[in-house]
């Protein structure tokens, strides 16, 4: 069986730049849309991992840089949260 990586980072002048195959506990690109929902940014629409999906993923990837933003995610999350019951 062949194992093929699927994610990659290229570094630039400006900054790296993360090409992904799959994302951890997500799947591939298919799954990866089927979590997302739509964001207008600078006059463009992109498709975004939802808050939740996003901290599922940073939690099944498990690396360093991934469990340190969870706090601040998590802490994103309690605030939606307490919007919602605001409105």
């Amino acid at each position: 069986m062949q194992h093929y990586r699927l994610n990659f980072t290229l570094t630039t002048d400006v900054g790296e730049i993360n090409l992904m195959g799959e994302v951890a506990g997500v799947g591939d690109y298919a799954a990866a849309l089927a979590a997302s929902e739509q964001v207008a940014l600078f006059g463009a629409t992109f498709a975004v991992l939802t808050l939740d999906v996003l901290i599922a993923s940073k939690r099944t990837a498990g690396r360093p840089k991934d469990l340190l933003v969870l706090p601040e995610l998590e802490a994103l999350r309690k605030a939606q949260d307490r919007d919602l019951l605001t409105c």
